[in-house]
């Protein structure tokens, strides 16, 4: 009796398997989902003068361990700068001054994230964990970026969807003006 339980388990096993391996066969050679095939993160499909690189934003964004920021209040709510910046310290960003927005105007919306020539990819790495907020180069010298938070700030954006987004690839095309592929295009659709 044992004998033809373990028999019948071992033929299942071996379906299982055989079955396993034919779709994964299929999947491999082009018969699944037309995603499957797409541009992944790091390819490259060249589109007659033009070479589209998918890339994620934290491959080119710094670490927050490397810029320091300004977090300021334009709101009459008591402690929203101070406690932005504990949390946005916690995230790796260096703190600097955080007080009353030194502008002395009060902001409607989320708020402002102000930079200079150097800042700016420390200001679109902020934007990930502040979105809504006006991305305003104001041509200071230096990296700082300075936070204004406004009368819609609510929250950071969760650290674990920052880091989903960071992670996400977007195509970056080459040299300006040229055109994205089509996401659900395969690298083999794509004319050379």
């Amino acid at each position: 009796m044992w004998l033809t339980v373990l028999l019948v388990l071992v033929a299942m096993l071996v379906l299982f398997g055989v079955g396993f391996g034919i779709a994964t066969l299929l999947k491999g050679s082009g018969g699944g989902e037309p995603e499957a095939a797409a541009v992944s993160s790091g390819q490259t499909v060249n589109l007659g003068n033009c070479t589209v690189v998918n890339v994620t934003p934290a491959e080119f964004l710094p670490r927050a361990s490397q810029v320091t920021v300004n977090v300021y209040n334009s709101t009459s709510r008591i402690g929203l700068a101070g406690d932005t910046a504990k949390l946005l310290g916690v995230r790796g960003f260096k703190i600097g001054a955080v007080e009353n927005d030194p502008l002395g105007v009060p902001i409607e919306s989320v708020g402002e994230i102000r930079y200079g020539p150097k800042g700016e990819s420390a200001a679109k790495l902020i934007s990930y964990h502040l979105p809504g907020a006006t991305l305003v180069d104001d041509g200071r010298k230096g990296k700082k970026v300075d936070v204004s938070l406004g009368r819609q700030f609510m929250e950071l954006t969760n650290d674990a969807e920052v880091v989903a987004q960071l992670a996400e690839p977007s195509p970056s095309p080459s040299p300006e003006g040229c055109p994205l592929p089509d996401p659900s295009a395969s690298v083999s659709e794509s004319p050379s």
